[in-house]
């Protein structure tokens, strides 16, 4: 099994949902081009500021795309010290 660290989930609210339907197919992969992007390094965004404090907006050509970046904690296994990195890092391979 493959493990994919690099990913963040991304999560999309009503809002967001609506306005990408309403997007022509090539905005559409436009859009989603730039949300894998925000996904491998959520730090890619410029952060806001003023009422917009605490969220970032990443720009698709003439798209923005405002998100939060949540922080996640995923426990990818449990087990004994003596083994548990080997195990992890074969999984990863």
């Amino acid at each position: 099994m493959t493990m994919s660290l690099k990913m963040y989930k991304i999560i999309y609210t009503r809002e967001a949902k609506t306005a990408i339907d309403k997007l022509t197919l090539k905005k559409k992969r436009q859009v989603k081009d730039a949300i894998e992007r925000i996904a491998r390094k959520p730090k890619i965004g410029k952060q806001l500021t003023r009422e917009l404090t605490g969220l970032l907006s990443y720009r698709s050509g003439t798209y923005g795309i405002i998100y939060h970046k949540e922080v996640l904690v995923l426990i990818l296994t449990v087990g004994h010290r003596k083994d548990i990195y080997k195990q992890v890092a074969k999984k990863l391979r």
